[in-house]
């Protein structure tokens, strides 16, 4: 067996399932055709105001119209389109403002923050202290929060969370960076696309210094990331940082394929973020009505996802690794850390969250619901595009 054959079952089997990781989404055609062109193999190094390369005219052409449209999406004056991945972005902003204040305070993993913040991972790399956010009950204690940045020194503060279920209030946010002088960052990884849709925390650039994160979880697009900001030096420093600093060469086709995800996302994203909200709200109910509990605290969930109870998987024979097991036997996907993601089932159309709640119930049941789950693979019809 050859990788084309293994890489033609891989896309039957996903053509046949029901995914709902929080972390995925599905490109469009033309998205995906674009990151298959000529490009996909070819070198860009913009310095200044020319590219060190020949033969990149119709690239650089596409990176400008991007950077226009992503502006005009987000209503942002400045953009970086460019980064690999949400983590390339969010090392790109740290490094665009960390100065002598190396003290760095986000959401602990403990808390479903993002583990690569603490945990010697960027900490390491970049050489800042952390130090977690006071958070409970899934929302952050802002009283403890500006104690906390006061005591420990901090002058950078991250928001945003692996997992991810209400807004910040970010006029509190605002008001505590006044009194401290901390700069906010935004790590709208999860949220991208809902941010984009104006459907979930539409007041995260207003009150952030910069806003960044993911371009393949909620936004439809590639893998990759986007960096936001209102701010001119900012602008400056994160344009910087992205050549040399963290990348050379920033994958033409990706380029691309986010340009097309973008032009789709101003036509249709305020329609689809919507939607996605309604479904996890659906799914929440339905859930709940068969029995089926959530983790206590995120069942009013305001994004695409929804967090499984594991107590409550346990009194069904369960844990998250195991669950996840089970279900993808079933053909229905999810990840091995307890979260349900309803952003691509809603861009495939599919809007009946009672069968998907009575999926999810059944197979916890240990019901066989082969019929249920080949009625909603059915339905899959891509929108939005």
């Amino acid at each position: 067996m050859q990788t084309s054959d293994l890489i033609e079952k891989y896309n039957d089997y996903r053509n046949n399932t029901l995914n709902l990781q929080a972390s995925e989404n599905v490109l469009s055609p033309n998205a995906r055709t674009a990151l298959s062109s000529d490009m996909a193999s070819r070198y860009s190094l913009n310095i200044g105001e020319y590219n060190a390369y020949g033969g990149t005219g119709y690239y650089d052409s596409i990176l400008e119209l991007l950077e226009k449209n992503t502006k005009k999406l987000f209503g942002s004056k400045y953009s970086e389109s460019r980064p690999l991945s949400g983590h390339v972005a969010a090392e790109i902003s740290l490094l665009s403002v960390l100065g002598d204040n190396r003290n760095v305070m986000a959401i602990s993993e403990e808390d479903g923050g993002y583990p690569g913040y603490s945990s010697n991972h960027l900490d390491r790399v970049l050489g800042y202290r952390f130090n977690d956010v006071p958070y409970s009950n899934f929302d952050i204690d802002y009283d403890a929060l500006e104690s906390k940045i006061r005591e420990t020194g901090t002058g950078t503060l991250i928001l945003g969370q692996s997992m991810f279920i209400k807004p910040y209030d970010m006029k509190l946010i605002q008001e505590i960076k006044e009194k401290t002088g901390i700069t906010v960052l935004y790590d709208a990884s999860h949220v991208m696309g809902l941010l984009a849709g104006k459907a979930f925390q539409p007041d995260a650039l207003k009150y952030s210094d910069i806003v960044y994160g993911s371009t393949h979880k909620t936004f439809f697009g590639p893998q990759g990331g986007i960096i936001l900001t209102n701010q001119s030096d900012l602008a400056e420093r994160i344009h910087e940082n992205t050549i040399f600093n963290t990348m050379d060469n920033v994958n033409l086709s990706r380029v691309a394929s986010l340009s097309i995800a973008v032009e789709e996302m101003i036509k249709y994203g305020e329609q689809y973020a919507r939607g996605v909200v309604e479904n996890t709200r659906n799914l929440s109910i339905y859930l709940r009505d068969a029995g089926f509990n959530l983790l206590p605290g995120s069942e009013e969930s305001k994004t695409h996802q929804l967090l499984l109870d594991e107590q409550f998987l346990r009194k069904k024979g369960f844990d998250y690794h195991s669950f996840s097991v089970e279900l993808e036997k079933n053909r229905v996907i999810i990840d091995r850390f307890g979260r349900i993601g309803t952003q691509e089932i809603t861009r495939w159309g599919i809007n009946s969250m009672d069968v998907v709640a009575d999926v999810l119930s059944g197979i916890s049941n240990k019901l066989n619901k082969t019929e249920e789950i080949n009625t909603l693979i059915a339905e899959k019809k891509l929108r939005f595009w």
